[in-house]
């Protein structure tokens, strides 16, 4: 296999397929579908049941006196495409018939809803029929697979840290896990960690840079959260940018009342427990002192015509943590060195020992390392390290923080006839997140400051009743920045925690443009929607040149610091503890490692400072389906979406690429291994950089990304027998089947690992093992 077609596999596996056959039956608790938008459809029939075509069916929003107007066709049938989410109410006209007026009825984010409608008996002018309508809760359109949750359930249900975007976690098909860093990320159905698309109001608002699941970069309150909306499976083209979940949000918007929330969350050490390591060390409870608060305000400006909404949380961390460290014994901040005897008793080896008896040259003891040792706490912990020499330290930390968040939302209908729409939507956040010291009475380790913001601006032009074009703007900028303490080379010690942290700081700025444009036209049974998405993301990193940094480890030295043990002929055991503590209090720096960054001018960066470098990509995605109501209870929803995303690139110019790809260099080697030929024929590798003619991207430029997907719903109809037991009755079960074909996404995460450290641009030098004695 040569380098080109491991390229093309590797991309290959990116793409995943999922076929799924379903029967979903109305139940206590329905599943319903959606996302930014929603759309309701049914049929008009008279009192014999048959279809009425062109009667005139307006549907008004109950919450801003918002209209929309449509007639019936030749089949009776009628559809609203693109419809905000909210509480309705519907009135439909027929001459010689009562008017028919539809009770309020709730509509949920991009939830296929259907309500038919019956004229009953002939009326005068000035009569109507008033009826209550549910609408049909369960899918009947396509085969996608999720939950959609309204405003009732997300202030209710019981959430870590009040995050609405966690309720992916609950959802069937969902593997939730901690990873090694201790974030919360998870799979669905499948698909990898990685590949989950959350959005906002329409609009990214994905983790561009680690690709963390469950996490949007814009925090979003309960209270803010109109509608909650999860796809697990079976996307249609609309969604679907990657093979993982697909998460809407929709911030809640002002009606024609005023409506207002004041609240406080409040959890102390009250109702906390100490853990028994702490317990058992003698240290006691962490405080614990956690509030939530905020308000949330929103109403008309101009009643039917401009509303607002607002809302502001704060949050507040009075709390504590426990810490642990590994500190040297008290005998070892004197520079006695204990070991366990083959009759299992323990020695001192004192200073004076180890200057005559241990040390070739006779000096002993460093004194600049007892010094720095006796600058640690003594120990409490009797667990930890080796039980002799290194022991371990547990104490309480103070860990105070503070987030902050404002939300706030306008909607305009520009025209009496609802046939423009404006909306505007802004977040911002303002978080401080201090950090824990390296020992009691240090300064913080590091802090973390987030002051990520974004914004949206839509407009939905109704053309007609059949046809209506949604276009969005969203700018959302991920910005994050974690300070630090050192900017000088170190050393440190083999099992013995560092007496300073050797944290260093860092600054992300991540803003993602994106441009969106929606068409929905509805013809007869045909519900046809194409669109495009346009994404700009630049990913800006700001770090420090790393310093240079030294390691006191036996095992480095010549024979793995056998030399330090050869004195002591009765030591039991394992000889590696002993060795490295005779190696720490001697002083003695086996390892050295130097750290260099080069600008692009192939000038040495100086250690510690700024080195920044930007990550950027776009993408360009399209679609087009039809959902075909091939008859009242059958529909067919096909469609094609296809992604153009080139190769993330260094935009400061600080990439470098080799003038060939690296598998055919091995396929050289492995060529000359077996003709028993020298590998030094295989050729030098050369890096060149972005400005050379041969340059190459990261990956290649896969311009093959077309994914189609399919989709069959029908919905039994049966009024009377078993089989109306079975089914519950029309429109209330639905057996659907889905397949589709899906991309994952490259994108930052690789780079993100690949930049920083390549070639041209970074060098560490180590000195070999096994040559200092």
């Amino acid at each position: 296999m040569n380098a080109e077609q491991s390229t093309r596999l590797a991309l290959r596996i990116h793409s995943w397929w999922f076929a799924t056959l379903v029967w979903t039956v109305v139940t206590a608790s329905p599943i319903l579908f959606g996302q930014a938008f929603t759309s309701l459809s049914g049929t008009v029939t008279d009192p014999t049941g048959a279809v009425v075509p062109g009667i005139t069916v307006i549907l008004e929003s109950a919450d801003k006196g918002t209209k929309r107007e449509t007639t019936t066709d030749e089949n009776g049938r009628y559809s609203f495409a693109q419809v905000l989410p909210g509480t309705y109410q519907m009135t439909a006209k027929a001459a010689g018939f009562r008017d028919v007026a539809v009770k309020e009825f709730r509509l949920l984010v991009n939830s296929p809803a259907t309500v038919n409608i019956a004229f009953e008996t002939v009326g005068t002018i000035a009569e109507a029929l008033t009826v209550t309508a549910q609408t049909a809760q369960v899918n009947t359109t396509d085969a996608s697979l999720g939950n959609a949750i309204s405003t009732q359930a997300i202030t209710q249900l019981p959430l870590l840290l009040r995050n609405p975007v966690g309720l992916l976690g609950y959802q069937p098909g969902v593997t939730a896990f901690t990873d090694g860093g201790g974030e919360i990320n998870g799979a669905v159905n499948g698909g990898k960690n990685d590949q989950a698309n959350i959005t906002l109001d329409g609009v990214d608002v994905n983790d561009q840079n680690e690709r963390r699941a469950f996490t949007s970069v814009l925090r979003v309150t309960l209270d803010s959260v109109q509608e909650f909306r999860t796809t697990t499976a079976n996307a249609n083209a609309d969604q679907g940018r990657s093979a993982g979940g697909q998460i809407a949000l929709v911030t809640k918007s002002g009606s024609n009342e005023f409506h207002g929330a004041v609240y406080d969350y409040h959890r102390n050490t009250a109702t906390a427990a100490n853990s028994f390591f702490n317990n058992l060390s003698g240290v006691k409870k962490p405080a614990l002192l956690i509030d939530v608060f905020g308000g949330s305000f929103g109403g008309p400006i101009k009643k039917n015509r401009l509303f607002f909404f607002a809302n502001y949380e704060g949050r507040r961390d009075r709390s504590g943590t426990s810490q642990l460290v590994t500190v040297p014994s008290a005998k070892l901040r004197q520079g006695i060195v204990q070991y366990v005897r083959t009759d299992g008793t323990i020695a001192d080896l004192t200073p004076q020992d180890i200057q005559t008896r241990i040390d070739p040259l006779g000096i002993g003891v460093n004194s600049a390392v007892l010094k720095l040792f006796q600058s640690y706490p003594l120990p409490n912990d009797f667990t930890q390290g080796d039980g002799l020499n290194i022991l371990g330290y547990r104490f309480a930390s103070p860990q105070r923080s503070k987030e902050d968040t404002y939300i706030s939302r306008l909607d305009y209908t520009v025209d009496a006839a609802s046939k423009h729409l404006l909306f505007w939507r802004g977040n911002l956040q303002n978080d401080h997140s201090g950090g824990v010291p390296q020992f009691p009475g240090d300064i913080p380790r590091s802090v973390g400051l987030n002051n990520s913001k974004g914004m949206v601006l839509g407009y939905n032009w109704i053309l007609k009743p059949t046809l209506i074009s949604t276009l969005r703007y969203g700018y959302t900028r991920a910005g994050t920045e974690n300070t630090g303490i050192q900017t000088l080379p170190a050393v440190s010690f083999t099992g013995i925690s560092n007496r300073n942290a050797l944290t260093t700081g860092s600054r992300r700025i991540i803003p993602v443009h994106q441009a969106t444009e929606d068409l929905a036209w509805t013809r007869g049974a045909h519900d046809v929607r194409l669109g495009g998405v346009f994404r700009w993301i630049r990913n800006s990193r700001s770090a420090p040149a790393p310093f240079h940094s030294g390691l006191i480890r036996a095992n480095r030295l010549q024979g793995q610091g056998s030399e330090l043990a050869a004195a002591v002929p009765d030591l039991s055991g394992s000889r590696g503890p002993f060795i490295d503590a005779m190696a720490s209090v001697l002083g003695l720096i086996s390892s050295v490692t130097s750290n260099y960054t080069y600008d692009i001018q192939g000038n040495v960066v100086p250690v510690s400072a700024q080195v920044r470098r930007v990550m950027a990509n776009n993408e360009y995605e399209f679609y087009i389906q039809d959902s075909w109501k091939i008859t009242h209870a059958f529909t067919l929803t096909a469609g094609l979406r296809y992604s153009l995303m080139p190769p993330v690139y260094e935009a400061t110019g600080a990439q470098t690429s080799t003038t060939f790809p690296l598998g055919e260099w091995f396929d050289r080697r492995g060529g000359l291994a077996q003709q028993g030929r020298p590998q030094s024929e295989a050729g030098q590798i050369t890096f060149i950089s972005q400005e050379d003619p041969r340059w190459r991207p990261l990956y290649r430029y896969h311009k093959k990304n077309f994914a189609p997907r399919l989709a069959l719903a029908y919905s039994p109809q049966a009024s009377e027998g078993w089989l109306k037991w079975l089914t519950g009755g029309p429109g209330k079960s639905s057996i659907r089947a889905g397949w589709g074909m899906f991309y994952d996404l490259i994108g930052q995460p690789l780079a993100n690992q690949f930049i920083f450290s390549q070639f041209g641009f970074s060098t560490n030098l180590t000195n070999p093992s096994g040559v200092l004695t």
